[in-house]
């Protein structure tokens, strides 16, 4: 089934739904049916048992690891391919992670962490990706703080997404088809310039903001890697990088004050920046913002809490 599969990534590729995570699951499932169904040229139902949930997984981590399969039998059925019927993924279980709440003195530390973290690397090994470790991971860590971006859209950016003279970051690759637009703050762009700058030094003609030595994007572990060798030093507590998205909504939403009908003006902005596809995932930060949550409870008790879902989705596994 090579010249189909071929064929599906293709097109996934060109409505930008396309990951390293379904490349990956899609090749296990190619072996598995290469070495259960050597003889078949065609999708079959015996095949799809390869879906099912397996005693080491709950319902979440087998919906992502299928869920390449589950669009590929569709699409096979589209094309003609199959009649084979969709499995069914397990019931999504709500996510239970709640995002670590950085103190001030964190972030600092943080930050003086990274720092000094790639500087002693390049001091003890002074290869190419050690120096532009040092280059990129301090700018890197910084512009998820100051944007909220998620961190694959930090990855992933091209130069061509960022205009460094009007301060506005184009976020063209993100989840599927969803763009939206950054305005960075005046001392973040005049950062990300001066990056630019010794950048161009080092790889001139480069393609991504943040490239790998080959200038390819990163691996979705580069900079969690060097985060958990940061952070341990910091703190025994758990925390992802991803949790500098939720830091910045809720920063944000701290500083709301004076409550009235400018409010929902306020979170349509947030959305909108963090590029989230409804109100009700922005909603959602609420719950981590201190005294603002039961500030709108004692004001508008019934209505708030037919607006306010729990936590969004946690999207650092799937989208990192």
């Amino acid at each position: 089934m090579a010249p189909q599969f071929e064929e599906f990534i293709l097109n996934r590729k060109a409505d930008r739904r396309w990951s390293g995570s379904y490349e990956q699951n899609l090749h296990f499932f190619d072996n598995y049916c290469a070495s259960r169904f050597p003889d078949k040229d065609s999708l079959c139902n015996e095949m799809l048992d390869w879906c099912r949930e397996r005693p080491t997984e709950n319902g979440n981590s087998c919906r992502y690891r299928i869920s390449v399969v589950v669009n590929f039998v569709r699409y096979a059925n589209r094309r003609g391919w199959s009649d084979v019927v969709p499995p069914t993924a397990p019931n999504n279980c709500p996510s239970t992670y709640i995002p670590h709440a950085f103190s001030y003195n964190e972030i600092v530390s943080i930050f003086e962490g990274i720092d000094a973290h790639v500087i002693k690397a390049v001091k003890c090994q002074k290869t190419k990706v050690n120096c532009l470790n040092a280059l990129e991971l301090p700018v890197y860590f910084r512009l998820l703080y100051s944007t909220g971006m998620r961190t694959n859209e930090a990855r992933w950016l091209e130069r061509s997404d960022v205009n460094l003279n009007d301060g506005i970051i184009d976020i063209n690759h993100s989840k599927g088809l969803d763009q939206h637009r950054v305005a960075l703050h005046p001392s973040m762009s005049n950062l990300l310039r001066i990056y630019d700058e010794r950048m161009a030094e080092v790889m001139p003609n480069r393609k991504h903001f943040f490239p790998d030595r080959n200038d390819n994007v990163h691996r979705p572990h580069w900079a969690a890697y060097h985060f958990r060798l940061v952070w341990c030093k910091i703190s025994d507590e758990h925390a992802h990088i991803y949790d500098l998205r939720s830091h910045y909504a809720v920063q944000n939403v701290t500083k709301w004050r004076g409550l009235g009908y400018d409010i929902h003006q306020k979170l349509l902005f947030l959305s909108r920046s963090m590029g989230h596809r409804d109100l009700s995932s922005t909603y959602g930060y609420f719950n981590l913002t201190p005294n603002l949550t039961e500030k709108i409870r004692s004001c508008c008790e019934e209505s708030f809490n037919s607006l306010l879902p729990n936590l969004p989705d946690y999207e650092q596994e799937k989208y990192r």
